[in-house]
């Protein structure tokens, strides 16, 4: 990759590639969406690694890029999107999400679900989930908890533990 300094960035891709998967899938509820969306993502890392390697939270900047081309993939294709969204997702046998708790995020509003992204899955604190997605910190606690009570909900409905 000509004069690109990549440095670094094969550990932390390696260190941070599940993680990261884990975050997009549940912001956006589709696991072919959500590599499509990483695999940007990473590329638009590792040309800007010079400047992304010294970021606070690298991780949490390939999963918000992800975010945002999701939204951007969104607005642009709204009706496909929204198929997408209600289909049931393709048979993977390395899915990293069981498929009744990937059902029922699916059904969650798109801020709940990135709260969970990165509350959950990236395991971020209630701060560092306000400054990755620009909400208030009120804001994140108020969406983790309704995100949370609305699965509780629906999972003891289906009568599936975890």
């Amino acid at each position: 990759m000509g004069g690109m300094d990549e440095s670094g960035f094969e550990a932390f891709y390696k260190e941070s590639r599940d993680g990261c998967f884990r975050a997009v899938i549940v912001a956006v509820a589709d696991p072919s969406e959500a590599e499509d969306l990483l695999a940007e993502a990473y590329a638009r890392c590792l040309e800007s690694w010079p400047k992304v390697r010294s970021h606070p939270a690298a991780a949490a900047w390939v999963v918000t890029v992800a975010m945002n081309l999701h939204r951007d993939r969104w607005r642009k294709t709204r009706r496909a999107v929204k198929s997408l969204i209600t289909s049931e997702p393709a048979d993977t046998p390395s899915l990293p999400i069981e498929p009744n708790l990937l059902a029922a995020i699916r059904t969650l509003p798109e801020q709940q679900r990135r709260v969970l992204a990165f509350r959950i899955i990236l395991d971020f604190d209630t701060n560092q989930t306000a400054d990755a997605l620009g909400i208030a910190t009120g804001t994140v606690t108020t969406h983790l908890h309704r995100a949370l009570t609305a699965l509780r909900d629906q999972l003891s409905k289906e009568k599936v533990s975890y």
